[in-house]
């Protein structure tokens, strides 16, 4: 399929739907539902790498659960040649420390894979959307919903700013951010929170 590097990738013929259905969207907005072992990383970073390789991305940002960053990055780095940082609340802090004075990670750092847990808080939030490149995937996207009869949580609140907040381009233009979200559990029996998601 695509030699990238010294890595060679043969994605299945439906690991190739979501990344031609990317590429018909001038903004990605993707909701990917694969079920469990189907291959939703391979899936969102074929998306990623195509546009990363076309020159429309320069930064790549997945929001997973704590215990599944160094499975992404390990992934991004084995599968499709992206050096991803992982930025968590035991990495964060020495990350900080190697940037130049007044920037964010987010700013500099190219491809990074992020704690939820850690970036949704209202101290890391609002650093991370102002410094967040044009493309984002979420995995387990469906623990980001609203519940029925529950308040919105930071979770969702994060992601619905990351949705909604325009990011600046290369040019004056201003546009929406690329949005890939993951789950194996896309409804849960809960109304509210799918159509929340």
């Amino acid at each position: 399929f695509r030699s990238l590097g010294n890595v060679a990738l043969e994605p299945r013929p439906y690991q190739l739907v979501p990344l031609l259905m990317a590429l018909k969207q001038a903004v990605t907005r993707v909701l990917i539902a694969d079920e469990v072992g189907l291959g939703k990383t391979v899936e969102a970073l074929l998306i990623a790498r195509e546009l990363f390789d076309r020159g429309e991305i320069r930064q790549i940002t997945v929001i997973c659960p704590p215990h599944l960053c160094e499975k992404w990055r390990a992934d991004m780095i084995g599968q499709f040649n992206l050096a991803a940082e992982v930025v968590r609340r035991g990495t964060a802090k020495k990350l900080e420390d190697e940037l130049p004075f007044g920037k964010s990670i987010f700013e500099v750092l190219p491809v990074t894979v992020v704690s939820r847990d850690w970036i949704k808080s209202d101290r890391n939030r609002e650093t991370f959307l102002q410094g967040c490149g044009e493309f984002v995937i979420v995995d387990e996207a469906h623990t980001c919903a609203a519940r029925k009869g529950g308040k919105r949580q930071q979770r969702f609140e994060l992601l619905r700013a990351l949705s909604e907040r325009e990011i600046q381009t290369g040019s004056a233009q201003k546009t929406k951010r690329h949005l890939v979200l993951l789950t194996a559990t896309p409804h849960s029996g809960d109304t509210e929170a799918f159509d929340n998601l």
